[in-house]
């Protein structure tokens, strides 16, 4: 450490506390155990206090010197606390984790204090979840030393599950050699996240279901609590990779018929909420029950309810195939079993329907009358086509009046949104200091951001020392520094300033507003928007800020603005040229008379400025451009992105504004600049009247969705997306494109939302957003299947006329392409579509593709298509 160190030893102190605060200061972590140790209690407790102020300093300093003495400082600490809480709180402190390689360097820190004190720290830190997974290998030493229990939180399973994957050694052998092996394995059926590495194994190590069973065999482990721990978690799902893990235990198990028939009630309660892996375990295990006559038909019928209405095909079809199976076994149970096959009937895929009515014309001779009145009735559920089917078998029964159900008039599409004003500003500072808390320690919505930020100037402007003093308890949260959050650190700035806090850290948002690439400069402006704020704050405090919005989608009205502008200009104050750009930027597309002419009779420069761009029609829109990326190494599977020209004018703006309206070319000068951040609705708030811009510079890390396993980075932007303003543009309905084919339904739902409200608001194009869809698919970017699904659930609202049309454009580029996979469910939804929304639109590729020979599903469903839609069909023979 150089001779300008801040870590300052106090004057009167101790040799000994000297030489150990010398050698923390030093970062000799290494010394520091011997050191404590020869230290009594009372000099102990006199290091305290430097060791607290040092570890604030190094708190704020990240070089390799100031890392090797928070490595000190966290044994020095740690020795020197005389209680166990004390000691278990420095030794939990987030700045002094993760510094220490070896926890042994920590026991002999401790080395002097008795059994249970060491016991009582061990089962302190394993109670707080994050501590104990990153210290597992200390707790453990801890808990050896004191010869104690091991503790059986979370947060210390979790760590020593992790702790068993060692290159060099297998599982088995560190499981066999382990000291908590017994009390630790059921924990890993009952901790939420445990259970995460037995989907893995290696060349060298087949893993931990292998080890298990094999410890089992050994007698080191109950088999029967292995089986009763792998089947009372498999019902609680989680993600894939849990569940592929304890099936992949289930399988090493290997039960016996015996041991399966015990569990027959847990397998039955699988069926009904499991994830489909787990289903599908259960619904092939009830099935080799039933073959060996262990399953009671009291359950076969449970099962099959539930199965049959699954939204899996594959376990629908299984279980049809069940009670197929059950039903030429015994005809006996025909009268029981049939009914409930039919119950299929309803459910939403016309080919589950159509295998169940198959099924139930098979067996129909063993059914008594009874039964097949009931199925006559049943079948009214069956689509039309097959309703017709139906009736040739149970005669007038199934073509009563609800044989022929009408047509829908019209789309039940969701109410349009209408924007809200924004609140007022927060009528106190405690009121305020409470809501910016709170924005700093969480994400809110881009009115919310805005109400806080004119908050803060207009109290600071009022009463800045009641502000200052409602603001304390903010600062002592400590959330102002090392903020990533481009908001939040916009934010600290102005806080910070208020408080004439030093900016440090964060100052350095101020000096990173050159030229730069429009997605930097979407997170630029408001940084230097805050940056700018803070300033003005200290050298010349403005009463309010120009750029809040009036109304929540982040539009200013163009008469508030004007009477903001004439306000200034009223006091003799100067805007900031960062807001009054934002202002600018954010104006409404109509304006009207009397705001104009109100503009004409400012005097300012800024008002003069102000009356130019309202005499101009305000920001154009740019010219825009669609096309597909080149083959390059990190594009394997290119995409359709959306090139955007400058707007005009853009050149009299200073940065980061004018990089942001400058021509933006994804394909021809690329960048990866973009990590998500840009997908969100505050970076609509910049632009709301002008979204095409914003969603251009999405498009580059939208394409990711459909191979990406994150939930909420980018699809939560969608529906504010339709509900903002401006042209809806090739880029907003490839973005929605993008969202329909995302990897979770989460993901597509949003898409779903989004797509429904452009078309409430009369801004949907479907043929486009069709066009795109098939495109996408082409070009291999989206899954077939991950659309018809998104596109299943808003057929399900309602809205058959809308899905009819997105599906009346992509069908024929599709077909045309030659693509099968995930067709036939896409010709399924338009045939519900057609037959439900009344349809009569004739589509040619779809009428040839009916006319030819054959009984696939896309045949099938073609034909359908034709009849629902009223075209007559000459089939080939």
């Amino acid at each position: 450490m150089s001779e300008t160190t801040p870590y300052e030893i106090p004057d009167g102190v101790t040799e000994g506390v000297r030489d150990l605060l010398h050698a923390v200061r030093e970062g000799r972590e290494g010394a520091v155990p011997e050191l404590v140790g020869t230290l009594t209690d009372a000099e102990r407790r006199a290091c305290l206090p430097a060791l607290k102020s040092w570890r604030a300093i190094a708190r704020n300093h990240w070089s390799h010197e100031h890392w090797a003495v928070r490595a000190a400082l966290r044994l020095a600490g740690a020795g020197c606390c005389t209680g166990a809480a004390a000691t278990t709180q420095w030794l939990a402190s987030g700045e002094l984790r993760r510094v220490n390689d070896d926890p042994s360097l920590v026991l002999r820190a401790l080395g002097d204090r008795d059994p249970e004190w060491l016991a009582q720290v061990a089962h302190r830190l394993a109670e707080r979840r994050t501590v104990a997974e990153e210290e597992y290998g200390l707790i453990a030493q801890l808990v050896q030393a004191a010869s104690c229990e091991p503790p059986t939180t979370d947060g210390f399973v979790i760590g020593w599950e992790q702790s068993m994957l060692v290159s060099g050694s297998t599982v088995k052998d560190r499981l066999r050699d382990d000291p908590f092996l017994a009390v630790m394995v059921p924990r890993l059926f009952e901790v939420p996240e445990a259970g995460s590495d037995f989907q893995f194994s290696r060349e060298d190590d087949p893993g931990w279901p292998d080890a298990l069973v094999g410890l089992a065999e050994e007698g080191r482990l109950s088999r029967e609590m292995l089986i009763d721990g792998c089947l009372s978690r498999l019902p609680r799902g989680g993600r894939l990779g849990l569940v592929k893990g304890f099936l992949a235990l289930l399988t090493a198990l290997d039960l016996t018929v015996d041991e399966q028939a015990a569990h027959t009630l847990t397998w039955v309660r699988m069926l009904p909420d499991g994830h489909a892996l787990v289903a599908a375990r259960a619904q092939e295990v009830l099935a080799g029950l039933d073959e060996a006559g262990r399953l009671e038909s009291e359950h076969l019928v449970e099962i099959s309810r539930a199965a049959l209405f699954r939204p899996e095909k594959k376990i629908v079809r299984a279980q049809l195939g069940m009670l197929d199976k059950a039903m030429r076994r015994e005809r006996s149970r025909t009268d029981e079993l049939l009914p409930v096959a039919a119950e299929a009937f309803g459910h939403e895929e016309h080919s589950l329907q159509e295998r169940a009515l198959a099924l139930v014309v098979r067996h129909r001779k063993h059914a008594s009358g009874a039964v097949l009145a009931e199925l006559a009735v049943g079948a009214a559920q069956l689509s039309p086509d097959l309703r017709k089917r139906a009736a040739e078998v149970f005669g007038d029964a199934v073509t009563g009046e609800d044989a022929d159900v009408p047509a829908a008039e019209g789309d039940t599409l969701p109410p349009v949104p209408n924007a809200e004003r924004i609140e007022p500003v927060p009528p106190t500072a405690a009121e305020l200091a409470e809501e910016t808390g709170a924005l700093l320690r969480r994400d809110g919505t881009p009115a919310q951001w805005e109400r806080v930020l004119n908050g803060l100037v207009v109290h600071a402007h009022a009463d800045p020392e009641a502000l200052r003093a409602a603001l304390e308890p903010v600062v002592a949260q400590r959330t102002l520094d090392w903020q990533v959050d481009y908001l939040k650190q916009g934010l600290a700035i102005v806080v910070m300033s208020i408080m004439g806090m030093s900016l440090g850290n964060v100052s350095v948002a101020r000096d990173h507003f050159g030229q730069q690439c429009p997605h930097l400069a979407l997170r630029s402006v408001p940084l230097i928007r805050a940056a700018e704020i803070g300033t003005r704050l200290v050298d010349a405090p403005l009463p309010f800020l120009l750029a809040t919005p009036t109304w929540t989608t982040g539009t200013v009205d163009a008469s508030e603005l004007v009477a903001r502008l004439a306000a200034y200009e009223n006091s003799g104050i100067e805007p900031g040229r960062a807001d009054l750009c934002q202002a600018l930027l954010r104006l409404d597309r109509e304006v009207p008379p009397e705001a104009r002419a109100a503009a004409a009779e400012l005097t300012s420069p800024a008002g003069r400025r102000l009356a130019a761009w309202l005499g101009s029609e305000g920001l154009s829109d740019p010219v825009l451009s669609r096309d597909t990326e080149p083959l390059r190494l990190r594009t394997p599977r290119p995409g359709v992105l959306v090139r955007t020209g400058a707007l005009p004018g853009h050149e009299d703006h200073p940065e980061p504004f004018r990089s942001l309206l400058g021509a933006y070319d994804p394909i021809g000068s690329p960048c990866r600049c973009g990590s998500g951040w840009e997908c969100s609705p505050h970076t609509l708030a910049i632009l709301p009247e002008h979204r095409e811009v914003v969603a251009a510079r999405m498009l580059v890390v939208f394409g990711s969705l459909a191979e990406s396993d994150s939930v909420g980075v980018c699809a939560p932007v969608l529906p504010t997306l339709a509900e903002s303003n401006g042209p809806a543009g090739p880029a907003t309905h490839l973005l929605v494109a993008y969202g329909l084919g995302a990897r979770r339904m989460e993901e597509q739902l949003f898409a779903v939302d989004a797509m429904l409200v452009l078309a409430a608001r009369g801004q949907l194009d479907a043929a486009r957003l069709g066009r795109d869809i098939a495109e996408l698919t082409g070009l291999r970017r989206l899954k077939l299947q991950r659309v018809v699904a998104a596109l299943r659930e808003a057929e399900r609202t309602g809205t058959y006329a809308t899905v009819w049309a997105v599906l009346s454009a992509a069908l024929p580029l599709l077909l045309a392409d030659g693509a099968t996979h995930g067709l036939p469910a896409m010709l399924t939804i338009a045939a519900d579509c057609a037959e439900r929304g009344g349809i009569r639109e004739a589509i040619p590729e779809i009428k040839e593709l009916a006319a030819r020979s054959g009984s696939s599903q896309m045949i099938k469903q073609a034909r359908r298509i034709m009849t629902a839609t009223g075209v007559p069909v000459n089939a080939a023979p």
